[in-house]
């Protein structure tokens, strides 16, 4: 037994020492331990008591899909409460009356029914009349909604003149004007149009203005009001406006949310990976920009691969999986082990070698 003990001890330390640098060699690259799934409960129970139903349905539909948000009976209550509320009759006609008077609204009726007003040419009289009175009282004026009702009185009567062939642009400036009432038109978009303004009024006409227009309204199309706000709030210059719409085009909907959960780096991460599915690059955000960083870094099929392997390990426990039980293992097994483990075995080597050369010389 003791002579099969020493036959076996240095194949098993071998392999004990190969393991340990494999892992430290991955760790390398991108250390799995740090990853941490979003629990979208917290903030969509935040979204909840700030009376942003709309935002909070957005925010944990995203993650319902997946079996540990969708197995979780609290996120099945909080999106049952969520749709009930939005649903409601005396919630809607809020909503619908919030829209037309104030001319903004977080809910798809009340976005509407703005949008319609200002499309009217209703919305644009009121506003100019409203910062009409601001100036009259020596108040203060706001110069972008000033510039975007002038904008859109010209794009009303371009649209009857034109038989609505210039209704794309009506409805991006009303997008605009929106995104200003709603603190969510960056900086560089504002001081933009009021430049462009100027020359549209000595003009009357929108054709010094349709290539900012343009991906305004195509970015509208693909994902709606709200997203189109939230996209276009995170932009820097035109060439970012025009990057946000490709990014669209290939998530939809969920473009805006994948953006929040990863602080903004999906775009970035997303090159790094042209190939990768969309689904994958969805699973790998729930674990945040960590989890997008770790695909980038070790490939969509390990990551993918080792992510599975984890999370088959966590919900089936001890099954024979030896796959699953290996990397749950190893990744549990903290770096400074892994290290001492690779030493000792190398040294334990090191010392066999130079015992042997000593008996042989």
């Amino acid at each position: 037994m003791r002579y099969l003990f020493k036959l076996l001890l240095s194949p098993i330390i071998l392999i004990l020492v190969f393991l340990s640098l494999h892992l430290l060699q991955e760790r390398k690259i991108f250390n799995l331990q740090n990853l941490v799934r979003i629990n979208p409960i917290p903030h969509t129970q935040q979204l909840i008591k700030e009376e942003k139903y709309f935002e909070a349905q957005e925010y944990l539909s995203y993650f319902i899909d997946y079996p540990y948000v969708y197995e979780n009976p609290k996120s099945q209550e909080l999106l049952q409460d969520i749709k009930l509320v939005r649903n409601s009759y005396s919630y809607q006609g809020k909503k619908l009356l919030e829209g037309i008077w104030k001319g903004k609204s977080d809910e798809d009726i009340g976005k509407t029914s703005a949008i319609v007003s200002d499309f009217l040419l209703i919305g644009d009289i009121r506003d100019l009349s409203i910062e009409g009175a601001h100036y009259y009282n020596n108040k203060k004026v706001d110069n972008v909604i000033l510039a975007l009702s002038s904008l859109g009185v010209i794009a009303t009567v371009s649209t009857f003149y034109t038989a609505g062939a210039t209704a794309p642009a009506k409805t991006s400036i009303s997008v605009l004007k929106y995104a200003k009432k709603s603190n969510k038109l960056p900086r560089w978009l504002s001081s933009k149009l009021i430049k462009e303004a100027k020359i549209a009024k000595k003009s009357f006409s929108l054709d010094n203005i349709k290539n900012l227009l343009t991906p305004i309204h195509t970015l509208y199309e693909k994902v709606g009001l709200m997203q189109t706000l939230n996209l276009l709030k995170k932009t820097k210059n035109f060439k970012e406006l025009t990057t946000i719409i490709s990014f669209t085009s290939r998530f939809g909907k969920k473009s805006p949310t994948l953006l929040n959960i990863s602080n903004n780096s999906a775009i970035k991460y997303i090159k790094k990976m042209p190939n990768s599915k969309n689904k994958n690059i969805l699973y790998a955000s729930t674990y945040g920009e960590d989890g997008l960083k770790a695909m980038s870094k070790m490939g969509e099929i390990k990551f993918m691969r080792k992510m599975k392997n984890r999370a088959h390990f966590i919900k089936s426990g001890y099954k024979g999986n030896f796959n699953s039980i290996f990397n749950y293992l190893f990744n549990k097994i903290p770096s400074w082990l892994l290290f001492t483990v690779a030493f000792l075995g190398l040294f334990y080597f090191m010392k066999n070698f130079y015992v042997l050369t000593k008996r042989l010389f």
